[in-house]
């Protein structure tokens, strides 16, 4: 595989992901929100109350705000690429773009590796971003309270640098396969939105306050691999380039 040809097809995704509001102001608000308000909202509510809890419960109730906002990234990376992936075929198709595309002398693997680059690296980009920024609001605030920095911990550093790269492939490659294989943005959308389910699962569980051992850890982040492995060989097998060309119309 070429990867300088892949990474035309990398820029070019980007200049239209510049140029489209929707999944532009996406890229924005949702890190906005998950990553920096409600971290933020969360700190608020938690130094109110520190008045009314014993010291063992505030503590507790510290480390699991850094959890719950570390989830909140692992969910930022997840969600992000289906709005963008999705566009990745169907809206080449929108804008009469995709023939010409595929016309052109790239492999399938160069134009399915420069696509789902042009969709991770934004979002894992922005993840990182909002990811730096609430720990700097939770370690400000620590610091001020305990005198110590709160992050990182040991979810926090699992959820930034293995969870959260892991879902953001895991939902580029499932939603670059519905987004080849279908022909309206909304059902991209939909399908490809429900690769986020078992993220959501997990954060629901870190939400619940569920304890994640080094081996549990270990073990999911085993499966996700598996799972991504397994899904960048589908893709590679389900993309039919003359299909696409023949029978979308």
């Amino acid at each position: 595989m070429r990867l300088w040809k892949a990474w035309i097809v990398t820029q070019k995704d980007l200049s239209v992901i510049r140029k489209n509001r929707y999944v532009f102001y996406s890229l924005i608000a949702m890190p906005l929100i998950l990553g920096v308000i409600l971290p933020t909202v969360f700190v608020f509510a938690l130094n109110a109350e520190a008045t009314a809890l014993p010291h063992d419960q505030f503590v507790a109730a510290s480390n699991q705000l850094i959890n719950t906002s570390s989830a909140y990234l692992i969910l930022i990376g997840a969600i992000l690429p289906s709005i963008i992936a999705s566009y990745s075929f169907v809206g080449e198709k929108v804008e009469k773009s995709l023939e010409p595309l595929l016309a052109t002398p790239t492999t399938d693997s160069e134009l399915l590796f420069g696509k789902s680059l042009a969709s991770f690296v934004p979002c894992l980009g922005v993840t990182y971003l909002s990811a730096a920024v609430s720990a700097s609001i939770i370690d400000v605030w620590s610091f001020t309270r305990f005198g110590t920095l709160l992050i990182p911990n040991f979810f926090w550093v699992l959820a930034v640098f293995v969870y959260t790269p892991l879902a953001c492939v895991l939902s580029v490659e499932a939603n670059v396969i519905v987004s080849s294989r279908v022909n309206d943005i909304r059902a991209a959308q939909q399908l490809g939105g429900i690769v986020v389910l078992p993220i959501i699962g997990l954060l629901l569980l870190v939400v619940a306050g569920a304890e994640i051992s080094p081996l549990l850890a270990l073990l999911i982040s085993g499966i996700l691999v598996v799972v991504v492995v397994t899904l960048f060989y589908i893709s590679k097998e389900t993309f039919q380039r003359e299909e696409i060309l023949t029978k979308w119309k």
